[in-house]
């Protein structure tokens, strides 16, 4: 019994060992260059066991760039799902732990790094990471902006259309790094700050507005 636990055990962490090689070698050749071969011997298993669980090179890319993002969309999902209160609050505490997972952590800019590199290479890897990672996030944080506008809180803006703006100071900063490293390095908190600032003044109701809306 407890060598059959062991086996199970070792069964359900194989895909996460996996995707933890696989992100090793994506991150030091780029997604042309790597060969699966190289990720199943850092991975210490046979190529054909990958294939067990990703049917394919791409499959393995888009599956770790979501375990890479995996916190950043939970967190988001967990405070859109039912929100209440501010939506500002929700939207600093998301973006705190955005900050936090991406832009002050090397794997996740690695991430970055590599999308940017490669994608525009491969349009079919291109278009499935914008369906299976970027839309959700979008759509969530265009949920934010319109329970804020719905609420009072938020003014009808651009930002209801593009969320794109509210997130493209954190592709600015994670890039500042990956250009730079630590050699002219951002100040993260005062940076986070600003960049919430800037959201709060620039979704907030005009005076008018929000005489109106509480007429």
């Amino acid at each position: 019994m407890a060598a059959a636990e062991r086996r199970r055990r070792r069964k359900e962490e194989r895909p996460g060992e996996i995707l933890e090689a696989a992100f090793e070698e994506f991150a030091r050749s780029g997604f042309a260059a790597t060969k699966l071969d190289d990720v199943a011997a850092r991975a210490g298993i046979t190529k054909g066991t990958i294939y067990l669980y990703f049917p394919s090179k791409e499959d393995l890319f888009l599956a770790t760039v979501r375990e890479m993002n995996r916190p950043s969309q939970e967190n988001l999902a967990a405070l859109t799902a039912a929100p209440q209160g501010s939506a500002m609050a929700i939207l600093r505490s998301h973006f705190a732990f955005v900050y936090a997972h991406m832009v002050e952590d090397r794997r996740a800019r690695e991430i970055l790094r590599m999308l940017m590199a490669e994608v525009s290479r491969f349009p079919d890897l291109a278009d499935r990471w914008r369906a299976e990672v970027i839309g959700p996030a979008v759509e969530a944080l265009r949920r934010v902006v319109r329970y804020g506008i719905a609420r009072g809180e938020f003014r009808a803006s651009a930002a209801e259309e593009f969320p794109h703006l509210l997130f493209a100071p954190v592709i600015m900063a994670c890039t500042w790094r990956l250009m730079f490293g630590d050699d002219h390095a951002l100040d993260g908190a005062a940076y986070l700050e600003g960049h919430l600032d800037l959201m709060a003044r620039g979704l907030a109701c005009l005076p008018e507005e929000a005489r109106s809306a509480g007429e």
